[in-house]
């Protein structure tokens, strides 16, 4: 990505704002270095916990930050990401003890597997990728130090936990109650807990090769202290943002604050931020309601072009409800822009200039709804309307191609910064008519089938044989495909 805004962030006329969890509201982003020229921004992102292939709320959760950080880039802010691999956890460990596979060899299979197919979707590529298993010491060392400030304790079986009680503003990003939340777990028995709030930083374990020794035994870490330790060791005590689905928010983000804060004497993180949940048609996936779909088959449904536009069509907060509808709902408006593109000659496009005042109105639209939380949707809406503007111009040929070219240009770059747009015309082509016959269960058409029926079609109406020219028609609309007759010839839709 080459485009990046006017201004330098700090001299900007307008920052951005996040909606900060924490705070409850909306904050403007003061990254935490105090350079002029591209401050760095210290972002942390919870990742995958490999004990089985990801699935699509990995997926959703990569491409919404994916959005931030190329949107943060593009304002001038130097993006120091870092993302973790749990590849240490009970239900990894479950699994090596149920089926006798190497752990390590399972979890970087499907790491390796997952940011593959983020490679597909035109992630970025993760600069820092920490994993678990490569930070134990520092996470002992961690342990160790919030034992001996008083905010954690060892039991005689050789477990740690970190102490609820004394810290004081436990429950401040959930706005949990702690009483409120005794209650709620009073009748756990664990009889090594001082309180059942208190959670685990330490297991002891040896029960795979994941178990290393520790001052408390052999063991291994509890899930929250992971990626406080791995964040310390990386980014330092505080970090701008830190993000996650909103699932994480408790405990895991809860517990994070409790021993990252009690660890430093300071607070975490500037800024807390939280994606909306996914449902599948209506319900909540899960592997019971047999609705759970693996990121690579929902992939090969949806196609990566057409899902990285619904993730845009939504906010990153919201809730996504995916479903055929809302696919195919939007399918027609990601060819359109594609279209456009292909009707705009590269060797114009490379000279394209985006000082025009159309150009830089765009530019403001789009910069507006990104600097208010991240609004892609609102930013798509203004790339929608510049999209139809240039249309009408290439249809009137009122306009040179240097402008067209210019704000065709300035269209793509933007949408870049929202994921999309880098894939070819026939790619989005093929991409749709997958998805369309996958929603009818039917064959797919290729372009080249397609391209054969237009013929055929064209054919049988030059010869007047209107009932066969109907038929082609009808045909082609039980492949999901609808055939648009115009001056200029036949093409398609998807339906």
């Amino acid at each position: 990505m080459t485009l990046r805004s006017a201004h330098e962030y700090r001299s900007s006329p307008r920052q951005i704002s996040v909606y900060n969890t924490l705070a409850g509201r909306k904050e403007q982003l003061d990254p935490i270095d105090a350079s002029s020229h591209s401050p760095e921004v210290k972002m942390y992102v919870c990742g995958l916990t490999p004990q089985d292939q990801s699935h699509l709320g990995h997926g959703l959760n990569s491409a919404r930050f994916d959005i931030v950080r190329r949107y943060l880039a593009y304002r001038r802010l130097s993006v120091n990401f870092v993302q973790n691999v749990t590849d240490i956890d009970d239900k990894i460990i479950d699994k090596v003890l149920k089926t006798g596979q190497d752990p390590l060899a399972m979890t970087r299979g499907y790491t390796d597997e997952f940011y593959a197919l983020v490679d597909r979707m035109h992630g970025l590529p993760v600069e820092k990728l920490t994993r678990v298993t490569e930070f134990v010491p520092q996470i002992i060392a961690f342990i160790q130090a919030l034992i001996d400030k008083g905010f954690a304790y060892v039991t005689p079986e050789g477990n740690v936990y970190f102490e609820v009680s004394k810290k004081g503003d436990y429950g401040k990003l959930s706005n949990q109650n702690t009483s409120m939340l005794y209650e709620s777990v009073r009748k756990e028995l664990d009889k090594e807990k001082r309180s059942p709030l208190d959670f685990a930083l330490w297991k002891r374990d040896e029960s795979t090769s994941l178990s290393q020794p520790s001052p408390w035994g052999v063991g291994r870490p509890g899930w929250h202290i992971e990626c406080s330790a791995m964040i310390h060791e990386t980014l330092g005590d505080r970090i701008d943002i830190h993000g996650g689905g909103l699932d994480l928010k408790f405990p895991h983000h809860e517990n994070e604050i409790a021993q990252s804060e009690a660890f430093s004497g300071n607070g975490f993180a500037n800024v807390w931020m939280h994606g909306g949940l996914l449902n599948i048609e209506g319900q909540k996936m899960s592997k019971s309601l047999n609705n759970f779909t693996t990121l690579v088959d929902g992939l090969q449904k949806y196609g990566p072009a057409p899902f990285r536009f619904v993730v845009a069509r939504h906010h990153y907060r919201s809730g996504i409800d995916l479903s055929d509808k809302l696919f195919r709902d939007n399918l027609n408006a990601l060819l359109d822009f594609h279209r456009l593109f292909a009707r705009v000659p590269e060797r114009d496009a490379a000279q394209a200039d985006t000082s025009s005042l159309e150009a830089q109105a765009l530019i403001e639209s789009f910069e507006a709804a990104m600097d208010n939380d991240f609004n892609s949707p609102e930013a798509l809406v203004a790339l929608e309307k510049a999209r139809a503007a240039i249309a009408q111009q290439l249809d009137s040929g009122k306009a040179t191609s240097e402008q067209v070219a210019g704000m065709t240009k300035l269209v793509v770059e933007l949408g870049q910064i929202l994921g999309l747009f880098f894939d070819s015309l026939e790619a989005v082509e093929t991409q749709g008519l997958g998805l369309v016959a996958s929603m009818l269960g039917v064959p797919p058409l290729s372009r080249e089938d397609i391209a054969a029926l237009l013929r055929e079609r064209a054919e049988a109406r030059a010869a007047k044989n209107f009932a066969r020219s109907d038929d082609i028609r009808k045909e082609a609309a039980l492949r999901g495909v609808e055939i648009l007759d115009s001056k200029s010839g036949s093409t398609f839709r998807f339906v």
